[in-house]
């Protein structure tokens, strides 16, 4: 075997695994680009305000850093945070910015699709309506008593406005389930007012007695 391969073995390894470790180091260095498609996060959404629209969940981004660091990306290290805190009824345009990227501090976003972000919104409001009983069977000499009489419906302005009353589950009634001076009681549930909108409480308590001398039908 020449000698130029046996002697001086150990510098010759040592410069070989340096240069591989220079290559290695370089290599990670140089500057590329990726797509990434990221979640959009909507934060500080008005208490009073509701999304109506169709809202993307994700945002594409093409990011420039080194090889190293984006090759090495985990879920969730980069995102889009929209901050919603100047959100206004009606019809909203937010632009996304490379401010509202989260990512490592090593990359650079070099686009952002979409830019902007449409969002249309309506005011929550509440509103008391009348709770009507719903049943089959009832005896005109009867009297009933809801407690509570009202409820409180919650939701978008739009709907809200068109409820004018809430039903409860329809009740069965006999002849013979209410008789003087032993009153019938039961907690039913309501009917629902419609999607997206909340009801409280969720239930009345009905009262069924019967009429008292005197006493004019409803």
């Amino acid at each position: 075997m020449p000698d130029f391969l046996t002697k001086h073995w150990l510098e010759k390894i040592l410069s070989l695994l340096l240069a591989v470790l220079l290559w290695v180091y370089v290599t990670g260095q140089e500057k590329s680009e990726m797509g990434f498609t990221v979640p959009l996060e909507l934060t500080n959404i008005p208490a009073n305000m509701e999304i109506i629209n169709e809202v993307p969940p994700f945002i594409t981004l093409r990011v420039r850093g080194s090889s190293r660091v984006l090759n090495s990306i985990k879920p969730g290290r980069i995102k889009v945070v929209l901050d919603l805190s100047r959100l206004k009824e009606g019809k909203n345009i937010f632009l996304i910015t490379r401010e509202q990227v989260i990512l490592p501090k090593e990359l650079v976003v070099t686009r952002i699709n979409p830019s902007s972000l449409k969002v249309i919104a309506e005011e929550v409001v509440e509103k008391k309506v009348p709770i009507i009983l719903s049943a089959r069977g009832m005896d005109p000499s009867w009297e009933v008593i809801l407690e509570p009489s009202k409820a409180t419906i919650q939701g978008i302005k739009s709907k809200v406005k068109r409820v004018k009353e809430v039903k409860t589950q329809s009740l069965r009634f006999s002849k013979g389930d209410v008789m003087p001076g032993k009153p019938l009681k039961k907690t039913v549930e309501l009917m629902s007012p419609g999607k997206g909108m909340y009801l409280f409480p969720d239930r009345v308590k009905v009262i069924v007695k019967v009429r008292e001398k005197g006493g004019k039908a409803p």
